[in-house]
């Protein structure tokens, strides 16, 4: 079975290789079903986690759009 590490938006604001804000993580979030980022997200409850290898390739694919 295939390790899967997800990560909360907070984790992800406070972890110093990435360069994003809590605020800027919730932008993405509301517009995932525009943006694809929505195979990245897991909600659990309430809370949203990010699938952080499904992550990392989507802000690899971004660069790529331009």
């Amino acid at each position: 079975m295939e390790d899967f590490k997800y990560l909360s938006i907070k984790q992800i604001a406070d972890d110093k290789h990435y360069p994003f804000t809590e605020g800027q993580l919730r932008h993405y979030l509301m517009h995932r079903h525009k943006n694809g980022l929505e195979s990245a997200v897991r909600k659990i409850g309430k809370r949203l986690f990010l699938r952080i290898g499904l992550f990392n390739a989507w802000i690899e694919k971004q660069s790529s759009r331009r």
